[in-house]
């Protein structure tokens, strides 16, 4: 069921970066938060294209990162499906198509995920992506959470091309490509700061999340300093 109040804080957040230089990586990981939480699903994550193969580039928690690489590493699930087909693909059981994506069927079960929905990004009438949902039981994906995850999905692909309009500088496949490696540097960061810590690494990037937010920096900036500059948060 779709958190009508939590939609609009969502939309509302997204309206106010649309004037702004925010990192097209950090809106990312504000779509899969803001799918979590909105939708309430148990996790959400994000692919993009990259020539021509969908890449795993932002998940939320960190369990599902796993699956979105299965699903990155052999191109088939109801992710990659619904990027080809362009169109919506859900899955309310996937044991029950554990015959069609058995890699991504034994993941999915280990990670404690059961249903799955493929949300088509779209931008300027391209497929630039993918918005991946999951839940944690069975679930019969309603006309209203595929609306709210439709709006989602669509508002964030509209925040990048508007990221495309204000650096003109750069194409639309280098924005997309520098969030793909953003993930890399956030991923090290998270773990180095995990083992210092000896916290899960889900806390890990929550710290990363805070520290960019209360110094107006990127999560990219964070990361780096936290692995090149052995930054201590």
């Amino acid at each position: 069921m779709t958190d009508r109040d939590r939609l609009l804080d969502v939309l509302t957040s997204f309206a106010r970066l649309l004037v702004t230089d925010y990192a097209v990586s950090d809106a990312l990981h504000d779509l899969v938060d803001g799918s979590t939480a909105v939708l309430h699903v148990a996790g959400a994550g994000v692919s993009l294209v990259n020539d021509g193969r969908l890449t795993f580039a932002t998940a939320t928690p960190n369990q599902l990162e796993t699956v979105e690489q299965i699903q990155e590493d052999t191109q088939s699930g109801p992710c990659v499906d619904a990027y080809r087909l362009g169109r919506i693909v859900v899955v309310s059981d996937l044991d029950q198509e554990a015959e069609r994506w058995p890699a991504l069927a034994d993941a999915a079960r280990q990670a404690g995920l059961v249903a799955v929905a493929g949300i088509p990004m779209h931008l300027n009438g391209t497929r630039i992506g993918v918005l991946n949902l999951y839940d944690d039981q069975p679930r019969d994906w309603t006309e209203d959470d595929i609306g709210g995850a439709t709006l989602l999905a669509d508002v964030a692909s509209a925040y990048i091309a508007n990221a495309q309009r204000l650096d003109q500088a750069h194409t639309t496949a280098e924005q997309l490509q520098r969030a793909l490696d953003s993930r890399v540097i956030i991923e090290q960061a998270k773990g180095m700061i995990a083992n210092q810590r000896g916290i899960s690494v889900d806390a890990a990037f929550g710290m990363l999340r805070s520290h960019a937010r209360s110094h107006q920096a990127s999560l990219h900036a964070v990361a780096e300093a936290v692995v090149n500059l052995r930054l201590q948060l």
